[in-house]
């Protein structure tokens, strides 16, 4: 019996020691009361935290040691404690450097082997590190909200089972319901509503994938852009997944404006070529017009007043009036023409096309056709032909300066795997190859790699818009074929163009009707390169008692005028002819004859040029074609009494 107590003591010996040891190294605050609320021990860190209760609450109550507001807090938590058989809370005191601090207390009761109340053990930590942390999460997490709610797009985070873990204040508007309902709901049913994930959506695709995944669509009006981005844990699941809607209405309104501004400017630049193009026709037209009326006037002159054939003359006189009448139209050619494409013959609508080009281009450039080794057809309008080579040919003229050869050829061939692999945007098949070639000053590697590019351009600001080149990719894209190019600097440049060839017979003929050709010679200087408006403009001064010389192009009308450098009184100039520029023809006559009257004279009233000279005073007067025999007398009368 002695030996047992004596057992019982030395445990409660150990156990005494352990527990000392156990609040000497704790480091959070700890104390015990007995049953009557009496402190009987406490940690070596309590009297850390407050250095005040050493030596002085080891046997004292609360409201022996603390003042009374504390003291009641105290033993009205010892008392839930004992009700309850725990307690917790959070306080604030202060800590030894004296600065206030948070802490953590917890409460439990002793109890007696007997199961009575023996007292009460506390716990208290310091969590003011803690608390400061949370607060700096939580104030982050703040920013943060306001942030992405401040956000116009919608922006939410989705669980692997397509559950609202979060959405912004953008989202919430747009689902027109509180926060409250939205989050823990299905997306699909509250977005959809439907009763199961549907498979396009970016949201099913990224959960199933686990990659991003992207949409767009259109909904009452709007367009919307969808994007979803999966989480992962260590593993790689996802776990859930960001996904942003973002409206891209104004974007799609853009790009919709932009395609119509691109659009438009396509339809004026077509508008330029083909303005350029009615110059040309007027210029061809106006010129047999002048030799008709011309001729008309002529015959007129010798008949009598009587004679029955003048009701002819007039009635002739008149038809040609309405057909210069429609040369005029053509300079006003409607800018909505339809694109009609046709099987064609792409040598004959070749002919066509550079009968056409040459009056638009400076007499300087020399025109080359290499295109009777095609036969088959292509199924094409004819506009677009004109499109293509009107803008590669003004991109030559600009690269030779107005001077240089322009080759233009066509092959039937067809195109192989090999080609193919070496070009991938092309295709097997039978094409017609029409390539474009100038002697110009070519182009650079890095102009190359932009030079289907709209808007584009190495000219200087003002002199062109950089959409020539794109158009003609346009057109030959539209065609179903492709262009390449090829160029080194200082070599020139050549345009290669595939197009499919069509077995479908040509249902229209384009060969062009052939000009009248005559010739004249003779003090006024005729220089006129068309043979039937030079023996009219002839013909008519002639019987109007002057002496006429003819010259067919700038150099034959120099070595005239240097032959008679006093007898020549007027010179009246054509625009358009071979060899020398209009320009060049105007300063070289100014050179060997500063004073003498230039009458200038063409087909295509609009031009630059003629009003520039005007006003410079290069040259006195302009008469346009088709004129009359009165007009061309007044002029040249006005001009000479002038002189």
């Amino acid at each position: 019996e002695i030996t047992e107590r004596k057992q019982a003591e030395d445990k409660l010996q150990v156990a005494q020691l352990q527990w000392s040891q156990f609040l000497e190294v704790s480091p959070d605050p700890m104390w015990i009361k007995d049953a009557s609320g009496r402190y009987v021990a406490a940690s070596k860190s309590y009297f850390h935290a407050d250095p005040s209760a050493e030596g002085n609450i080891i046997g004292k109550t609360d409201a022996e040691c603390f003042p009374p507001e504390k003291a009641a807090v105290y033993v009205a938590n010892d008392r839930v404690a004992i009700e309850r058989g725990a307690t917790e809370g959070e306080f604030t005191a202060v800590g030894v450097d004296g600065k206030l601090r948070n802490f953590l207390t917890k409460k439990v009761v002793l109890r007696a082997p007997d199961g009575s109340v023996a007292g009460t053990l506390g716990v208290s930590r310091d969590i003011t590190d803690r608390k400061k942390i949370e607060e700096a999460l939580q104030d982050s997490v703040d920013r943060w909200r306001v942030a992405i709610d401040a956000i116009s797009d919608i922006v939410c985070l989705i669980s692997s089972e397509h559950t609202f873990l979060a959405i912004n204040e953008a989202g919430v508007r747009a689902l027109n319901l509180p926060r409250s309902e939205i989050i823990g709901r299905k997306c699909y049913e509250l977005v959809h509503g439907t009763t199961c994930p549907i498979p396009v959506c970016p949201c099913s695709k990224a959960i199933e994938t686990g990659l991003e995944g992207s949409s767009d669509y259109e909904q009452g009006g709007r367009f919307y852009s969808l994007q979803a981005w999966p989480l992962k844990d260590k593993s790689g699941h996802v776990t859930s997944l960001v996904h942003i809607v973002k409206d891209i209405t104004e974007r799609k309104r853009a790009e919709a404006d932009k395609e119509a501004m691109q659009a438009q400017l396509r339809q004026s630049q077509k508008m330029g070529a083909i303005g350029q193009l009615a110059g040309g026709i007027a210029h061809d037209f106006n010129n047999l017009l002048t030799g008709i009326l011309g001729n008309i006037a002529l015959m007129r002159s010798s008949l009598a007043p009587a004679d029955p054939l003048l009701e002819n003359l007039n009635a002739a006189e008149t038809s040609a009036r309405q057909a210069a009448d429609l040369t005029k139209g053509l300079l006003t050619f409607s800018r909505s023409a339809m694109i009609l494409p046709v099987p064609m013959n792409i040598a004959a609508a070749l002919d066509v096309t550079l009968t056409l080009l040459k009056q638009s281009l400076p007499a300087t450039m020399e025109i080359v056709r290499d295109h009777e080794q095609t036969a088959w057809n292509v199924l094409l309008d004819q506009s677009q032909l004109t499109q293509i080579l009107l803008n590669l040919a003004v991109n030559a003229r600009d690269a030779m300066k107005g001077k240089g050869t322009l080759t233009i050829r066509a092959r039937d061939e067809t195109v192989d795997a090999a080609y193919v692999h070496e070009h991938p945007y092309a295709r097997t098949g039978e094409f017609v190859h029409l390539s474009v070639s100038d002697t110009g000053s070519g182009m650079s590697a890095e102009v190359m790699q932009h030079l289907f590019e709209p808007f584009y351009t190495t000219k200087p600001v003002g002199s062109g818009t950089g959409l020539g080149l794109s158009i003609v990719y346009g057109a030959v894209k539209q065609a179903g074929g492709w262009i390449t190019a090829v160029s080194m600097e200082g070599v020139g440049v050549t345009f290669d163009i595939y197009l499919p060839r069509c077995l479908e017979e040509s249902i229209q003929s384009v060969t062009p009707s052939p000009l009248p050709v005559n010739a004249g010679s003779g003090t006024i200087l005729v220089v006129e390169d068309e043979p039937i408006v030079c023996a009219v403009a002839q013909a008519l001064l002639s019987r109007s008692g002057y002496t006429v010389l003819t010259a067919p192009d700038g150099t034959s009308a120099l070595n005239i005028l240097r032959e008679h450098p006093v007898s020549i009184g007027l010179i009246l100039l054509d625009m358009t002819m071979p060899g020398m520029t209009t320009s060049e023809v105007v300063q070289a006559i100014r050179a060997l004859d500063p004073k003498v009257p230039i009458l200038l004279t063409s087909g295509y009233t609009s031009n630059d040029i003629v009003r520039q000279m005007l006003e410079e005073g290069a040259v006195q007067e302009f008469l346009p074609k088709p004129y009359e025999l009165h007009e061309l007398l007044e002029k040249v009368q006005e001009l000479l009494h002038k002189s």
